[in-house]
């Protein structure tokens, strides 16, 4: 079968895809990337020309500012010497003098003083005085206008780059998050339509995102949608009419049946051989099974059917009494006892409750059936109702051979099949079955049981009002 397609399309052209999305978004992230690092510099200046940060070659710009002052001082003292600057004061001998350098950074100063190229990574001015050298210590990079900074925190190039790496990390995780949502929010339309599809609901129409990669998946599940409808509607059609016709054919073999039976029955009121009424009988029984197998047939059809009408308000008096009438006209065909017996909350014949009247008069007597079919004849059969806080309940015991196990945990699935003590050649697995999907679909329930009492099948029943 060629593919059905959905007769609503959206038009796709000018609808964005997935990797042009990315593109723009790669794009923004990129360049608000940049613009931040332009920021973080800008600022970075700012805290440069304010003097919260010197600049990498504030140190020898001081130095050139009291390098006079150091060589002409009748004494070197801390006071004369830069504050972002060491130093050590050498005699001629090369004994220190004076200073703040540590002993390591001091032998650095003795090499420096014999060799000006050397270097540790640091930098030294050499200043020489009358009998003695004043070296300097500095560094060409920026530092905190804070010795406290200076000696406790990262130099301020490297807490820069930090602090641009962390915020360029948060910046694309930003941008990650937003990209993420705008393509959840654009696969929203998608979820809805699944999960519309599983609720079984197929009569809607799809909404498209924009997105052309994820349009055209909802277009192919708008073509499955449709086509699911179309086939699931033709199968439903062609079941309804299946089951109307087998129903109506059911219907017609009856008619024909009961003639032949009828014929058969007169034919045996009358002056026959023993041969001929032999015939008669097998023509009688014969008829009365393939009855048998068409009430069969027309109840596996009414059950395949389910609850399609809507309950209504009856009264409750009203439905027990059609049950009893017509149990009570089954016990004139099986002859049996009927030992009927109502628990009912009150005596108010205003009582109602709001059931499928027809389906729960076919559920109840089903059971009463299935225990007229079981039942010897002359034997009792115990019918309880009971009504109470809107459920009605019925328990049905008969007086034959009970339940099997197996019957017991299998007895209300369809054309479930118990031992020949309990089929009696007409059981089909239809009458219980058909009752449980009654009792659930009015929230209620079937019990299968065996009676202490009649030792024989017992079976519970009830209606919740909907």
């Amino acid at each position: 079968m060629g593919r059905v397609k959905s007769k609503n399309k959206k038009n796709k052209r000018g609808t964005l895809g997935l990797g042009s999305m990315f593109e723009a978004y790669i794009f923004l992230m990129g360049f608000a990337l940049v613009i931040w690092v332009i920021i973080s510099y800008f600022a970075f200046n700012v805290l440069i020309n304010i003097g919260a940060i010197y600049p990498a070659n504030y140190a020898e710009y001081r130095i050139n500012e009291v390098f006079e002052q150091i060589e002409t001082a009748n004494e070197v003292t801390e006071d004369i010497i830069p504050d972002i600057c060491h130093y050590v004061v050498f005699s001629e001998d090369g004994e220190v003098i004076s200073g703040n350098l540590g002993e390591k950074d001091v032998e650095t100063a003795r090499k420096v003083l014999a060799n000006k190229n050397y270097s540790d990574g640091k930098y030294y001015k050499v200043i020489p005085r009358t009998d003695e050298y004043v070296v300097l210590q500095y560094r060409l990079k920026p530092q905190y206008k804070s010795l406290w900074m200076n000696e406790h925190m990262p130099n301020p190039e490297i807490l820069l780059m930090l602090f641009v790496l962390f915020c360029c990390i948060g910046i694309m995780q930003i941008f990650a998050k937003r990209f993420g949502y705008r393509i959840r929010k654009k696969m929203a339309p998608m979820r809805g339509a699944l999960v519309q599809i599983g609720d079984r609901n197929l009569d809607f129409e799809i909404n498209y995102s924009g997105v052309r990669e994820i349009d055209e998946c909802l277009v192919a599940l708008d073509d499955m949608r449709y086509a699911l409808k179309t086939s699931l509607q033709k199968q439903w059609e062609t079941e309804q009419e299946k089951n109307r016709q087998m129903s109506a054919l059911a219907h017609d073999i009856k008619t024909p049946l009961t003639v032949v039976r009828g014929n058969s029955e007169l034919l045996l009121e009358t002056e026959l051989t023993d041969e001929q009424k032999n015939y008669a009988d097998y023509i009688s029984g014969s008829v009365l099974q393939i009855q048998n197998y068409v009430q069969t047939l027309i109840e596996v059809t009414k059950s395949q059917e389910g609850i399609s009408q809507a309950p209504v308000n009856v009264n409750v008096y009203d439905v027990l009494a059609d049950i009893k009438k017509q149990t009570l006209g089954l016990s004139e065909v099986y002859q049996h006892q009927i030992n009927w017996k109502e628990e009912l909350e009150s005596e108010n014949s205003d009582s109602v409750i709001s059931v499928v009247y027809d389906h729960v008069v076919r559920a109840v007597m089903n059971v009463v059936r299935n225990a007229a079919e079981h039942t010897p004849k002359g034997s009792v059969i115990n019918i309880t109702v009971t009504y109470s806080d809107g459920e009605l309940a019925f328990t049905v015991e008969d007086s034959g051979s009970g339940f099997t196990p197996e019957g017991l945990a299998h007895g209300t699935e369809q054309f479930f099949m118990d031992d020949s003590s309990r089929t009696g050649g007409s059981h089909y697995g239809i009458g219980l079955f058909f009752a449980k999907k009654v009792a659930e679909e009015h929230g209620g329930k079937i019990v299968l049981a065996n009676s202490n009492e009649t030792s024989g099948a017992k079976v519970e029943i009830s209606f919740t009002s909907q």
